[in-house]
């Protein structure tokens, strides 16, 4: 299918690996020019090493979006340097896993300018470009997390579910600017993010990362993780033309582990 991607400019943050980087290279491939951001520029670097064959359509915009001021300078020189943005997949690194009980207001205030802070700044930056330019899409990667939190998770459901609901009324007051905005929920991954919360649960459970692992698989229908390059596919295409008629919708993407219906 193509997705009509191509010579369309996206930013994507938090992309110097896992489901980030694999997005990076799956709208490249589709013939996207995209803007690569992380907070490490030696990071960014040894990605873009990894996807000779994309790298002449993507550029790397190192921030801290800890930073006010370094995620609004890396916005603009992603306009300075393309004059447009019409896709900003916009992701985030995950926070410290602890129970809620032992979090610190430290803790909230680190996780709040890590993930929704920059997650709100950037959004509106993006926004208001993308209606002077004449419309746009907006992709939120969030979790499973928001829908059916687990233990451990409170720092980063809680701030996701913000953005959850940030998504929807931008959803609604952004449509007749013909920017849209949706957001997908990945389940367990095979990232350095999921390894960090199995090795979490292992020491808080007295158990073994292999022992987390397998418990953690047989909770999935599939039978498996996701690979990062199957929610990159669909990123891509909530993000393409051919989604033209969803915005506002929230997708799932867990091999079947969220048991409800809706």
């Amino acid at each position: 299918m193509d997705l009509k991607l191509n010579g369309q400019v996206a930013l994507v943050t938090a992309s110097s690996k896992g489901i980030g980087r694999a997005v990076v290279k799956r709208l490249a491939q589709e013939g996207a020019r995209v803007a690569m951001s992380s907070s490490s520029a030696e990071r960014l670097s040894e990605a873009l090493k990894t996807m000779p064959e994309e790298a002449d359509r993507i550029s790397v915009h190192p921030a801290d979006l800890t930073s006010r001021q370094a995620t609004a300078d890396m916005f603009e020189s992603v306009v300075a340097r393309y004059g447009r943005v019409d896709i900003l997949v916009m992701n985030t690194p995950g926070p410290r896993i602890l129970p809620f009980v032992e979090s610190t207001l430290d803790d909230w205030e680190r996780a709040y300018n890590t993930l929704l802070r920059p997650a709100v700044q950037l959004s509106v930056a993006a926004a208001r470009q993308m209606i002077s330019q004449g419309g746009g899409s907006i992709v939120f990667l969030t979790s499973t997390w928001v829908k059916q939190p687990a233990s451990g998770g409170v720092l980063s459901s809680s701030l996701r579910s913000a953005i959850s609901t940030m998504c929807k009324q931008m959803a609604i007051e952004l449509a007749a600017h013909k920017v849209r905005v949706n957001q997908i929920m990945p389940g367990a991954t095979g990232t350095d993010r999921m390894k960090s919360i199995m090795a979490a649960k292992a020491a808080s459970n007295h158990s073994s990362e292999e022992e987390e692992i397998e418990r953690a698989v047989r909770e999935i229908p599939l039978g498996r993780w996701a690979k990062p390059e199957e929610i990159a596919s669909a990123v891509a295409f909530l993000a393409s033309p051919e989604s033209a008629f969803t915005t506002g919708a929230s997708l799932q993407l867990d091999g079947g582990a969220i048991r409800s219906a809706l």
